[in-house]
């Protein structure tokens, strides 16, 4: 009998424990909403900051260079010259801002000289008067990225080269994606009060778990989708604690993506996205239409609103289409690419599984060629057009 009460006793205590641990972690959670949601800029406050700038309008950036963000970045392959001379050419038709992706592996192998870098980009950016959406974070393609030298593109595919930040390793580690704190705020205070940078996209696509052709690497595991959902759903919610510390003079940001049902039932990241951002902002690669049903129901937000990926010919999302509608909204706009180069854009998301020889005839992405001329002047026409008046 006396057994069988200090059994019983043992239970009892393990399940008052489990309710305490379960009452503080659902308190913590509390707490850091209420932090969180006591920084986001009132609606007031946001609409004043975007009404100072025109209609806002530019690509998503990587030199012709770069394969991906850490041949970008990095000191063997940074390349300012080819950077200053692709910025000469978005102005020349329009182009006022770009949205360029960061890696923490590109600050944790080199600190210095990655800050030295990016002041050099800004001072190439600023020349060209184009403000900077820098993106922090980003949980598409490939899982496993490498420091150092970066492989070369697998002929005629699209994009075969980018990588993720974090990596798998650190992304599914609790402890691991603590120390990318440092890394975060380091970025955040150097360029806090930067007007160079006119805003951070916190997460690219940080729930995104399929992953496309990488060569020899092709069928590299990818987190299954719902415990990337949670593990980036963790970082998100550290990443916006960590820069809200910081306090920078710009505002914060992290779109929603693909099908749209984030306009009636968001799910935990999307809502998460969307109560935590300053600027509201999302993707669309489809047509006028639809991305116009999205645009209506992001605007009960009241909060600006950009759209920071769009423009995939193949895919009816083209200039013509709907860079019209986004300034008629005044919906800062930012298509996929800006020059053919070692990403690929150019060749549809089908060069995964089709296999290409040459130069698509239409191209999927990108606005220029190497040299400098545009795909289809028709549409540069139009974007200086938009963005002039």
């Amino acid at each position: 009998m006396m057994m069988k009460n200090r059994v019983l006793l043992i239970i009892v205590t393990v399940l008052l424990l489990s309710a305490c641990l379960s009452d503080n972690n659902q308190q913590q959670n509390v707490s850091t909403q209420k932090k969180l949601n006591t920084h986001v800029w009132s609606v007031e406050k946001i609409n004043e900051w975007y009404d100072q700038y025109p209609f806002l309008a530019g690509g998503n950036y990587v030199p012709v260079s770069a394969i991906n963000q850490l041949e970008m970045w990095q000191e063997e392959t940074f390349d300012p010259e080819r950077i200053d001379f692709e910025f000469e050419k978005a102005a020349a038709v329009g182009m006022n801002t770009m949205r360029v992706f960061l890696h923490d592996l590109a600050w944790k192998q080199d600190p210095q000289g990655f800050f030295k870098r990016v002041d050099r980009f800004l001072e190439i950016s600023e020349k060209h008067d184009i403000h900077i959406m820098f993106v922090i974070f980003d949980g598409v393609w490939n899982p496993y990225p490498r420091a150092g030298k970066q492989p070369a593109p697998v002929p005629h595919v699209h994009n075969s080269g980018w990588v993720q930040s974090p990596g798998r390793a650190i992304l599914e580690d609790p402890n691991k994606q603590d120390e990318l704190k440092q890394y975060v705020q380091a970025v955040i205070s150097r360029y806090k009060d930067d007007d160079r940078v006119l805003i951070w996209d916190l997460f690219n696509e940080p729930d995104m778990a399929t992953v496309g052709n990488f060569g020899e690497d092709t069928d590299v595991p990818e987190m299954p989708a719902e415990r990337k959902k949670a593990t980036s759903l963790a970082l998100l919610k550290k990443t916006f604690v960590w820069v809200r510390e910081i306090d920078p003079s710009q505002p914060l940001t992290v779109g929603v993506w693909g099908d749209p049902t984030w306009i009636d039932q968001p799910d935990d990241i999307e809502t998460f996205s969307l109560t935590n951002s300053d600027v509201i902002s999302f993707h669309s690669y489809s047509g006028p239409e639809e991305t116009e049903k999205m645009l209506a129901g992001l605007k009960k937000y009241n909060r600006p609103i950009m759209c920071t990926e769009y423009m995939a010919r193949s895919n009816n999302s083209t200039f013509e289409g709907i860079l019209p509608v986004f300034h008629k909204s005044k919906v800062a706009a930012y298509h996929w690419g800006l020059f053919s180069g070692k990403s690929q854009t150019i060749y549809p998301w089908s060069s995964w599984e089709k296999t290409f020889t040459a130069e698509p005839k239409l191209w999927h992405h990108d606005v220029f060629r190497n040299d400098g001329t545009p795909f289809d002047s028709k549409e540069t026409e139009l974007i200086k057009k938009l963005t002039t008046n």
